[in-house]
């Protein structure tokens, strides 16, 4: 059941993404109401998770993405207005399977550090050691922090 009174908080106008000539999303219009659930459901493969990473723009992070249409967060163009790191702290994104960006291990642990202000190597070292060893990763990864 929809609430038609409901705040718009995503709306989404003719969005279609390239992955080079690729097209993985086609026409997608969507108005994605405050407060509510919205449910993407379909087969793997089908562009739910490159949907998803529209959304809070990590798709920007791929090599060869070409994205048009228009995508509104609360009436700001996303792409044109609003920051894609304020985008992303207001967006979040939760994963099934790992989804690093490409970058080191020890840049992909140090990422929400870094966005939030902690910039002394010293301190980034010690919260990347923590992280992996309260994930039981440290041994295995800690000679290879920047692959």
């Amino acid at each position: 059941m929809t609430n038609d009174n409901a705040a718009t908080k995503f709306l989404v106008q003719d969005l279609d993404l390239y992955y080079g000539k690729f097209q993985a999303l086609k026409k997608i219009n969507l108005d994605i109401k405050e407060k509510e659930i919205t449910a993407l459901i379909g087969p793997s493969g089908c562009g739910k998770s490159t949907f998803l990473k529209t959304l809070n723009r990590m798709n920007d992070l791929e090599e060869g993405v070409r994205i048009e249409g228009s995508i509104a967060l609360d009436g700001k163009d996303i792409f044109a207005k609003i920051d894609p790191i304020s985008l992303r702290h207001r967006v979040g994104m939760v994963f099934q399977q790992p989804n690093p960006f490409p970058k080191s291990i020890y840049d992909n642990v140090a990422y929400g550090p870094r966005i939030h202000g902690v910039t002394k190597k010293s301190e980034l070292d010690e919260i990347v050691e923590r992280s992996l060893r309260q994930a039981a990763i440290w041994d295995e990864l800690k000679d290879r922090l920047n692959k």
